[in-house]
């Protein structure tokens, strides 16, 4: 289970970032700080939160096998990976580490007051997702993640992943209120695992909702031992589709 810190990773412990950790501290927020180095990340990974900046003093002493490790960690945990440092060398950190996974971009020279207040902003919005359900979205089709991710993400946190082998190795380390699952997909079908799923004592009770272009009654008929808790068309309107979930978890509420 994730803590409450925020996470902050740079090469060394420069001036202006004890200066955003001392304001940060200074208005409650809870602060984590890390050399870029990959045991002393780790060691702190029970305490941290879901939300990282990495501070790019002297880009030379950025070591890319530790930036792969912490692009790994917020890509596999669903963290929010914030880059501070100058717009050269965070465009070429973007082009050689972190193509993919990183939230938001601060520039430097910074001010280590109006940067404190962005930052705090940042951490206000995560508490308030942190009071959201969870809803885990489960698909093969990149396009289809997005959309769904797309329509839900204001009234609720949504988890992508492309894969039932991604979505087992995350239920590993995090339950989500809610699966939205696609029927059919490469390697391990959406029966398959949610057959697996119940077998499990941990996440065999989490609800689960077919989100599918299969519309045929037997392949309907197919998955009602398994207990799904609905059965929605990709083809339905973004309207049906998120006021079915919202009837589910009201529904759950009053029970």
């Amino acid at each position: 289970m994730a803590g409450n810190s925020l996470l902050f990773v740079s090469d060394r412990e420069s001036f202006i970032i004890k200066s955003i950790i001392k304001t940060l501290e200074s208005h409650g927020q809870e602060c984590l700080f890390s050399t870029l180095d990959m045991d002393k990340i780790m060691a702190l990974k029970d305490r941290m939160g879901t939300v990282v900046y990495l501070y790019i003093d002297d880009k030379n002493d950025i070591d890319p096998v530790v930036c792969n490790y912490l692009r790994d960690l917020c890509l596999d945990n669903d963290y929010e990976l914030f880059l501070i440092g100058y717009k050269d060398d965070i465009a070429e950190l973007k082009e050689s580490v972190f193509k993919t996974g990183v939230t938001g971009e601060f520039y430097r020279p910074v001010n280590a007051g109006q940067l404190s207040e962005e930052i705090l902003k940042e951490a206000d919005k995560e508490a308030t997702i942190g009071h959201k359900k969870h809803i885990l979205v489960v698909d093969d089709s990149g396009t289809m993640l997005t959309t769904i991710k797309t329509w839900l993400e204001d009234k609720y946190r949504v988890t992508p992943v492309n894969s039932a082998m991604n979505a087992i190795s995350f239920l590993t380390k995090e339950k989500p209120d809610l699966i939205l699952l696609d029927y059919e997909m490469p390697v391990c079908s959406g029966p398959k695992f949610l057959a697996m799923m119940r077998t499990d004592i941990d996440c065999g009770d989490i609800p689960v909702i077919f989100l599918t272009g299969r519309d045929d009654a037997e392949s309907v008929k197919s998955v009602l031992s398994l207990r799904p808790a609905g059965y929605l068309l990709k083809s339905l309107p973004k309207e049906k589709i998120v006021s079915d979930i919202d009837a589910f978890f009201a529904k759950q509420k009053l029970q």
